[in-house]
């Protein structure tokens, strides 16, 4: 793994957060350290595949540092896919600046991905979020932005909205996405990773039921990304295309 830019790039990255603290005065919420275990038939983001299609199983925290700043952190098997450099073990750090105001509810900060015996494949994205619940549903909208790095073979921005509904009468929860991801290349070999075809669009759509700390789930997601394009090259995974995933999940 090499992380010895992260302290340097984190801190950098959280400097754009003031412009945040007149809405982090408003925020009334407390927060609670939260954990959760999930294991899926295959563990997707962004609609490419982080497993190279296989099983795997992540555990994410979430720990309240002050009523504002919250640490995220993931720990996930890999099982040795293509686009991970062949890692078995993925952890991303992620602290965040939260705030609620007018019903909005916002997020600001950085996270960085570190990649188990993969070479010099670790980078970090800045990240923000404004969301809204309305009754049974809530909307979120996310912007993720990977400066220039060479790990990623370039720089990255992904662009997505979420819409969640709580089918009343019910314990089922309903969730719909669809994301954008765009970027600039610098080496087209580790630009595959992020973006396999370039510029592309994926889309989700999700059910679960919860039953205490307990919850399963289904996803169907997908990519306008070609199946036939860049197959040769070093970070290539098949798995970009329409497929269903399996999930369960407890949280502590």
């Amino acid at each position: 793994m090499t992380t010895r830019n992260f302290p340097a790039i984190i801190a950098a990255s959280l400097s754009p957060l003031a412009f945040l603290a007149p809405i982090g005065a408003h925020a009334q919420a407390t927060l609670d350290a939260s954990a959760s275990l999930e294991a899926s038939t295959d563990i997707r983001d962004r609609g490419l595949s982080q497993t190279g299609g296989k099983l795997g199983v992540a555990l994410d925290g979430s720990l309240p540092i002050t009523q504002n700043l919250v640490i995220d952190a993931k720990a996930e098997t890999l099982r040795g896919s293509n686009r991970n450099g062949d890692s078995q073990f993925g952890l991303e750090i992620a602290p965040h600046f939260v705030a609620s105001s007018e019903g909005w509810d916002f997020t600001a900060g950085a996270r960085g991905h570190i990649y188990a015996d993969a070479g010099e494949l670790d980078y970090v994205e800045l990240e923000g979020s404004v969301s809204r619940t309305l009754g049974p549903a809530w909307l979120t909208l996310n912007a993720d932005y990977a400066p220039s790095q060479d790990a990623i073979g370039g720089s990255n921005l992904y662009l997505q909205a979420n819409l969640g509904l709580g089918i009343p009468g019910t314990p089922l929860t309903a969730y719909a996405g669809v994301g954008h991801t765009m970027g600039t290349t610098s080496n087209a070999v580790r630009a595959v990773r992020l973006r396999p075809d370039g510029d592309y669009t994926d889309w989700y759509l999700a059910i679960e039921r919860a039953h205490l700390n307990f919850t399963v789930g289904m996803e169907l997601t997908g990519t306008s990304i070609d199946q036939d394009a860049a197959r040769d090259t070093r970070y290539w995974d098949n798995d970009t295309g329409t497929r269903v995933s399996g999930y369960m999940r407890v949280a502590f």
